[in-house]
């Protein structure tokens, strides 16, 4: 978060464009513009530049539209719309890891489970991890992709950890033969059916 208090002239986003190339590629940048008292036109167009060179994904501006609203001299600001719910499987990426689940109050069939998986491996991470939690049940299509999945990630040299898996699930994944790199680990106790 890089918040700017004071007028967006070329120089100050000059300066701004120093922060942001000083910092990591993969770093996510939001520049915080609320709190500035205007801006010119040649400040706005490099900061914009700026945002086109280095990725809209990587780079956020905020604040333009609460900027022009004080200028104009109105209160009334339309809000941007919220940005989409996800639904479905999705993929977080968190350091060297990334965690393929169910998205927040989502229950899903591990059926569709593939793609997320695919697309976890394909990321330069160490470790896949895939969160069974808030999902009907592992399907012989979820298995199959998982065991496919360990393979893969064993060729790669990554490694594969299964949690919040049912215990029924975690004894068909124990004998479906996965890589000696992937780990079933079950769910905890209170979740589930706690064994008898």
């Amino acid at each position: 978060m890089l918040p700017v208090d004071h007028v967006l002239t070329r120089v100050v986003a000059s300066d701004i464009t120093g922060q942001v190339d000083r910092l990591p590629a993969n770093a996510h940048v939001v520049i915080d513009l609320t709190g500035i008292a205007g801006f010119d036109s040649d400040g706005a167009t490099e900061l914009l530049d700026l945002q086109d060179r280095v990725g809209h994904d990587r780079l956020t501006i905020v604040g333009f539209r609460q900027a022009a609203a004080r200028l104009v001299g109105t209160d009334s600001v339309e809000a941007p719309p919220a940005p989409p719910r996800e639904h479905g499987w999705v993929v977080r990426r968190l350091r060297n890891l990334a965690v393929v689940q169910p998205t927040d109050g989502d229950v899903l069939s591990t059926d569709d489970l593939e793609p997320m998986l695919t697309r976890a491996l394909a990321e330069e991470v160490a470790i896949v991890v895939v969160d069974l939690r808030n999902t009907t049940g592992l399907t012989p299509a979820g298995l199959h992709a998982l065991t496919f999945a360990s393979s893969y990630a064993a060729v790669r040299g990554q490694e594969m950890l299964v949690v919040n898996v049912d215990a029924q699930a975690a004894e068909v994944l124990r004998g479906a033969g996965l890589s000696a790199t992937t780990y079933v680990a079950p769910e905890p106790l209170g979740f589930g059916d706690e064994p008898s």
